[in-house]
């Protein structure tokens, strides 16, 4: 399928094994990173070749009156000469093999305009490499404790899709407000019959001075589930100590918080307290019958 936005090096892609997409943006559904930071660590952890990007075509904005600082790149200058410059949007698709399934992880960046254009030139890609199924990332911030494992809301393109998708242990999304990228990409895949699901995280945002940037955990949840549903041997057991870990610096953080502002802690302490008391925790159980992709992680946190 021709698209001139596409540039792609299909001769990398083995035709012969089931090829799944994994998708994530610097977009604005993108709290605790988790939409970004998916296919950062998979390209990374994978050792990904790049397989090609989007054109930056007409899909970005420079400036517009009132907005000044929203949308030019950032940059660095030391003496008048310039030590960093934000390098312009990126929209790249990468290639991974993982026994018998191949990934493909695109890394984009939200269109400012001309989302539909954007849309299907992704699709036309997923078309053109055959692509077998679509699986975004997103995240938002919500109140919800950070050592519980995260809530993963979710959306698809396809009705025939619901059965499969209630062994994910997801919540299916109500939403009545402003689409975001995922949603406009489920909407064409609909229209084209494309396999597409976006997993959302709700990762921990509080009304208190304590952010985690990076949800390791998040990504962690999400990335069990995509794993079983692509069928593959991803090790995550790097990703889940980092996620206890998070754990563990997020006490410190909140203790620290208390220590620095004694007069605020009974209000700290009773804040964090009802955000757990609120919570119903929905835990992604791993299958009876162990699948081969999980031996390696259960063996070395043995």
């Amino acid at each position: 399928m021709a698209n001139n936005l596409l540039v792609l090096d299909r001769e990398i892609i083995d035709k012969k094994k089931p090829l799944f997409m994994i998708a994530g943006f610097n977009q604005w559904a993108n709290a605790g990173n988790v939409s970004s930071g998916i296919p950062d660590f998979l390209i990374e952890n994978l050792e990904a070749r790049r397989l090609g990007y989007i054109d930056k075509g007409d899909f970005y904005l420079f400036q517009l009156p009132g907005s000044h600082y929203l949308f030019r790149p950032s940059v660095r200058y030391v003496d008048g000469f310039e030590e960093d410059y934000q390098m312009k949007p990126t929209n790249d698709f990468y290639y991974a093999e993982i026994g018998t399934k191949g990934l493909v992880i695109f890394l984009g960046t939200e269109p400012n305009q001309h989302e539909d254009v954007y849309t299907n030139a992704l699709l036309d890609a997923a078309a053109d490499l055959h692509v077998r199924r679509i699986i975004m990332t997103s995240g938002v911030g919500f109140e919800v404790p950070f050592n519980k494992e995260r809530l993963i809301g979710c959306i698809y393109s396809l009705k025939k899709m619901r059965k499969e998708l209630n062994d994910y242990a997801v919540t299916f999304s109500n939403y009545d407000r402003n689409a975001t990228i995922g949603m406009v990409i489920n909407h064409y895949s609909r229209a084209r019959n494309i396999e597409y699901v976006e997993m959302i995280a709700r990762t921990p945002s509080y009304q208190i001075s304590l952010t985690i940037d990076s949800d390791k955990r998040a990504m962690y949840d999400m990335l069990r589930r995509i794993r079983h549903m692509c069928g593959i041997n991803l090790d995550l057991s790097g990703l889940e100590k980092e996620s206890r870990q998070q754990v563990s610096d997020t006490e410190k953080l909140i203790s620290k918080l208390c220590m620095d502002h004694p007069d605020l802690e009974p209000q700290i302490t009773a804040y964090m307290e009802q955000v757990e008391k609120g919570f119903e925790e929905v835990r992604f159980v791993e299958p009876v019958k162990i699948p081969e992709v999980f031996l390696r992680e259960f063996d070395e946190s043995g």
